[in-house]
């Protein structure tokens, strides 16, 4: 279930991702005002509470309501909780970032993560 409301979350992080990589190619890299790298850190940086908040409410909603045993919730929580959030959007970026358009961007991600989940 997670696997699937990731791409939808990620091609709407995608959107976002190239507004501001527009931005930032046409006012701030001519003026020199900070790197390239900044940007990156900072839309990285700026998606982890975020990813830490909503993934946790997800996990607590799905994972004893499934009726899964609670000796594994701590590493199932450290799985689907922190680190796969933070797998998807740090790919997601990574793919927005080589796109020259949300709708490259898009077809990218589904094509790449459909085939990363089926290995």
């Amino acid at each position: 279930m997670a696997s699937v409301l990731c791409v939808p979350l990620s091609q709407q992080l995608q959107t976002m991702y190239i507004n501001i990589r527009s931005i930032y190619e046409i006012r701030e890299r001519p003026s020199r005002m900070y790197n390239w790298t900044a940007l990156i850190v900072s839309q990285i940086l700026v998606e982890i509470p975020w990813n830490i908040i909503s993934s946790s409410l997800f996990f607590f909603c799905w994972y004893w309501t499934v009726g899964f045993p609670s000796g594994r919730a701590g590493y199932t929580y450290l799985m689907y909780g922190i680190v796969f959030p933070l797998y998807y959007t740090t790919v997601a970026q990574a793919v927005a970032s080589m796109a020259p358009s949300v709708v490259i961007a898009s077809l990218l991600f589904t094509a790449l993560f459909s085939f990363v989940i089926i290995l």
